[in-house]
């Protein structure tokens, strides 16, 4: 835990996380006595394992459609918290539905995949960023 307005600077954060969107959160706790910031990025840490197996169970039963969902519902989480990585990742899936046409694929092609790798790394890096910086 941090003394009172005191948060992690960007070096703290790595590429894993952006500061300023960070400060955002954290104006609603500027004295960080009741720890808001800890405490969102924990719920979305939280969040990650569950949403790790989902992923890979809609990516083994070729659900694309609930891939496409949960990328763009993750992509917002991501973006709010300041994890841009994780979010440029997750818009990518969705560029990725923007460029077809209907009918959508009914299978994860090998670029749906590639894409789908992607954020599934950055979920991984994300969740051990958070570990670390929670355990400070």
């Amino acid at each position: 835990m941090h003394r009172p307005g005191e948060y992690w600077s960007q070096f703290d954060l790595g590429n894993d996380f952006d500061a300023s969107t960070l400060s955002v959160i954290a104006e609603l706790d500027p004295t960080a006595v009741d720890g808001v910031v800890e405490d969102v990025l924990s719920m979305f840490r939280v969040s990650l394992e569950p949403l790790l197996d989902r992923l890979e169970q809609l990516r083994a039963g070729h659900a694309v459609l609930d891939i496409r969902f949960e990328a763009h519902k993750l992509s917002s989480a991501a973006g709010q918290i300041g994890a841009l990585r994780l979010a440029r990742a997750c818009k990518a899936i969705s560029g990725y539905f923007a460029a077809r046409r209907p009918p959508m694929p009914e299978t994860v092609d090998p670029e749906l995949d590639a894409l789908l790798t992607d954020v599934l790394t950055e979920i991984v890096r994300v969740d051990r960023r958070l570990r670390s910086l929670l355990s400070q």
